[in-house]
């Protein structure tokens, strides 16, 4: 018999987090998620997201052993915004057992329909800046440090109870060259000359913080026509500044400004701390924190995080000064590849970004959806 239990204290929430953990001792792909970003994330009173969300988090038990988990999330404004009636999940987890996948996803639709919701879908989170998306290629892969790992058998299971694809994501290790094509750089001085456009180079990560509200609002002007996007307000903005501000090295944030300071253009990507998290299980403290920013320092391997160009000035050359410089960095610290995260299929403007860069499709995702019964 199978039995769901509401996590309600730090302990439960400590619980859910972990399960994963557990579950995937022994796979080598598998990175679990930073403990405390975790408890950042769903606990209610932490989230800022709370303002527009609701969030019910389930573990599922089996002969008093704990198989399962599960994270429903009523999204009130992408459900004004898209005229949906939706219930989200996240963070399913679970043993290779139907009947605890069907207890949890039943779980979390009975709740939807009790708020007068009629499909559900996931894995979608409370924003774009949350996990997304369920593995469909890649098992052999190790996960990024900003996305989910999970067992093919998850997608089986959805199928065998009715979800339907809904959408697609893309990823790709973008492999760095020896040097910059040179018609890249042209493109790219030719671009900055006539736009009268500039890169701004920060000396030191205090002076990030002026440039955070212009940078993530210019994320929510490009992304806001995306499958599902929620754009983030202020308090989301200093939410996230507070989880990815201490994983930023300067050679990887590319700033393009106009003369009257607008910033218009954005790429970010991060030095992947992926096997420091994962030996660390996840836990920063007391001594795992040496290795993560150890990591940070000496890994080989990028993660790219965000690029963004403000509409007016899509198709003109821009991303261009963004990949030169990002590269021309990456060559200097000897990295020897980048991986996207997530890209929608339907997304071929960001994805023609790595035409002239030798590259690796090696993982998609998929979010389902199916009617609430």
């Amino acid at each position: 018999m199978i039995t769901l239990k509401e996590v309600h204290t730090r302990k439960e929430l400590k619980t859910f987090i972990n399960f994963p953990v557990k579950l995937y001792k022994d796979c080598p792909y598998y990175t679990p998620l930073l403990m405390m970003d975790e408890i950042h994330c769903l606990d209610p009173k932490k989230n800022p997201a709370s303002s527009y969300c609701q969030f019910k988090l389930l573990l599922a038990y089996k002969d008093n052993q704990l198989v399962g988990r599960i994270c429903g999330i009523i999204n009130h404004f992408a459900n004004q915004k898209y005229h949906q009636k939706r219930v989200r999940f996240n963070r399913l987890d679970m043993i290779d057992d139907i009947e605890v996948t069907k207890a949890l996803i039943g779980a979390i639709e009975a709740w939807g329909k009790e708020n007068g919701l009629e499909e559900i879908n996931g894995p979608l989170g409370y924003s774009d800046q949350d996990k997304e998306g369920l593995l469909i290629k890649g098992f052999d892969q190790l996960n990024m440090f900003i996305t989910c790992y999970t067992h093919e058998y998850y997608v089986q299971h959805l199928k065998q109870l009715g979800f339907i694809p809904d959408a697609y994501w893309n990823e790709y290790k973008i492999f760095i060259p020896k040097a910059i094509d040179p018609r890249m750089e042209k493109v790219a001085q030719r671009v900055e000359s006539h736009y009268h456009l500039h890169m701004v180079h920060l000396k030191s990560k205090r002076q990030i913080k002026s440039y955070v509200m212009k940078a993530l609002y210019l994320v929510n002007e490009c992304y806001k026509d995306l499958y599902g996007y929620v754009p983030i307000d202020d308090d989301q903005i200093a939410h996230l500044a507070a989880q990815y501000v201490p994983l930023i090295n300067l050679d990887y944030l590319q700033l393009v400004e106009t003369e009257d300071k607008k910033i218009i253009g954005l790429g970010l990507m991060v030095p992947s701390p992926a096997l420091a998290v994962k030996k660390s299980k996840g836990r920063l403290f007391p001594l795992g924190w040496i290795g993560f920013f150890n990591a940070l320092k000496t890994s080989k391997v990028l993660e790219m995080l965000l690029v963004a160009i403000d509409p007016a000035y899509q198709n003109k050359g821009v991303n261009a000064m963004i990949m030169v410089e990002a590269v021309k960095n990456a060559i200097k610290n000897n990295i020897e590849y980048a991986e996207t995260g997530p890209e929608l299929q339907t997304n071929i403007q960001v994805q023609s970004l790595w035409k002239t860069f030798e590259t690796e499709h090696h993982k998609e995702r998929c979010c389902f959806l199916k009617p609430i019964d």
